[in-house]
């Protein structure tokens, strides 16, 4: 590939990638991938699905209540061909909507109202239209008349056994008739102000799933995120291990993140999709239906090969030999969390600011090591500012890394966080402050009196992906996808932003 090539390629590629983002709505089948995992977790016998931010929750909740997508689906998953119905029950559709109650009327109902009694409602009251084509009674009234939801959920109160009834009778009409209706639940933590006032609420969705698994005209689907099954009593219930050991983890492998942004660059690309049948053969589809390419679209995304196409578009090492680090790994695990996981939302960000960043004359590679270092940076602002929104109180804990180098002894940061914290507070005191004035859970268990604030503190930032520990526990690390963000040098590593 010549400069000039190059420089073509990767202007088609850049604008792909700033016209596209992981999060947006899908609206045809070209818009679907399908990493083995997420096969799994669509499954109609899977009730519970689990992933971190980014990880396609809402993606997925948008593909299964899109009419016009569910044949795409067929086609994959086992079992949707025998659909009827699909319905939402979604916070992020409820603002300024009668669909379902607002936080006013959740916040009136904590206490008054059995969760269980909640969502039977809020699920019947979804599945009406259906119920009335199969002559299936609902007494509860309709939540759009005067009475509003106030009305209806008073009803459901003092009607919990009609209401069992109604559910009971519409499953055993789609059951003799080989059919099935779904409902998605998604954007769970946006019921209630702080996520920490949705706990019963919480609790009694994942206990009405349990009931209702004997059901099979009726099949459920529940996103969550995956701090949700940590919060305190959440699955303090009988059998709630069962629910939880059979959910559906949304992963992303190595394999999957790259063939994910290389099919999606093909489908805006014709030098891109002409480097692909030229490198390895024609495409299995190339119409109006998109650009299909089989070493991007089959079930396991050989490593080889897209190392091989990745080779095609940056040079193969990071620096002038194999010592500093072969792209195609060293992009992947500069992107990771603690947990080796990397979200396609964060993947994109760093594709974007890469090719913006490559642009050199004379360049023959599209992607330049220094281009996917900013990537890289870039990416980790973006996750840091998204870490911000969930977790506030991370920055007061990572305070404590200023002015040091990764990795450090957790003797040193124990002594930080112990005795001189921020504004003088130890720091597992000052985050539990935070806390309490914020109202929301502090995120220990703070009754346990055997283990030490700190290593609590430091077990919770491990647990998240934030801190990895090293050594034999000795010392502390935090991956760039981090650290960068939150401008904490390490030794020997990409130096971050000033």
């Amino acid at each position: 590939m010549n400069s000039q090539e190059a420089t073509r390629l990767r202007a088609e590629l850049l604008n792909v990638a700033q016209n596209w983002r992981p999060d947006d709505k899908p609206t045809q089948p070209t818009d679907i991938f399908f990493p083995p995992a997420h096969v799994r977790a669509l499954a109609l016998d899977r009730p519970l699905v689990i992933g971190m931010r980014g990880a396609g929750k809402s993606f997925w909740s948008e593909v299964l209540t899109n009419e016009s997508l569910l044949p795409a689906l067929s086609k994959v998953v086992k079992g949707f061909e025998k659909l009827r119905f699909v319905g939402s029950i979604r916070w992020d559709q409820a603002a300024l909507s009668t669909r379902l109650p607002d936080r006013i009327h959740l916040e009136e109902l904590q206490g008054s109202l059995e969760p269980r009694v909640l969502w039977l409602a809020l699920v019947l009251n979804e599945l009406r239209p259906l119920c009335e084509a199969r002559g299936v009674v609902i007494g509860m009234p309709n939540p759009t008349s005067d009475g509003g939801w106030t009305e209806a959920l008073r009803w459901a109160g003092l009607n919990r056994d009609a209401l069992t009834r109604s559910l009971e009778q519409l499953n055993s009409a789609l059951s003799q008739s080989s059919e099935v209706a779904l409902v998605v639940f998604d954007a769970l933590d946006r019921m209630q102000g702080q996520l920490a006032h949705s706990v019963d609420y919480l609790r009694g969705l994942l206990q009405f799933l349990l009931d209702a698994r004997q059901l099979k005209g009726l099949r459920f689907k529940v996103f969550l995120r995956e701090d949700m099954t940590n919060m305190p009593n959440v699955l303090s219930f009988p059998d709630a291990s069962k629910l939880v050991n059979e959910a559906v983890h949304l992963k992303w492998t190595r394999e999957d993140i790259y063939a994910l942004h290389w099919h999606k660059l093909a489908q805006g690309s014709p030098g891109f999709q002409k480097l692909l049948s030229d490198t390895f053969g024609p495409p299995q589809l190339q119409s109006g239906d998109g650009y299909w390419h089989e070493v991007l679209t089959q079930s396991s995304p050989d490593a080889v090969k897209l190392t091989e196409l990745l080779k095609l578009l940056a040079p193969p090492y990071m620096g002038s030999s194999p010592t500093k680090g072969h792209v195609y790994t060293w992009w992947y695990k500069h992107l990771a969390d603690g947990k080796d996981r990397v979200s396609p939302r964060t993947f994109a960000a760093s594709l974007r600011e890469a090719l913006q960043a490559s642009q050199r004359p004379n360049s023959v590679s599209v992607l330049m090591p220094t281009g996917i270092q900013n990537g890289v940076r870039s990416a980790s602002d973006e996750r840091v500012e998204e870490l911000k929104e969930d977790y506030f109180w991370v920055g007061t804990a990572l305070a404590a890394f200023n002015d040091r180098s990764t990795p450090i002894s957790v003797k040193e940061i124990y002594g930080v966080w112990n005795n001189n914290g921020v504004d003088e507070t130890p720091t597992p005191r000052l985050i539990s402050e935070q806390c309490s004035a914020q109202n929301v859970f502090v995120p220990w268990d703070e009754g346990d009196r055997l283990t030490s604030n700190s290593q609590k503190l430091r077990d919770t930032l491990v647990e998240l992906g934030i801190l990895i520990l090293r050594d034999d526990d000795t010392r502390l690390d935090m991956p760039d996808i981090y650290r960068l963000g939150y401008r904490i040098r390490k030794r020997g590593g990409v130096s971050p932003r000033r």
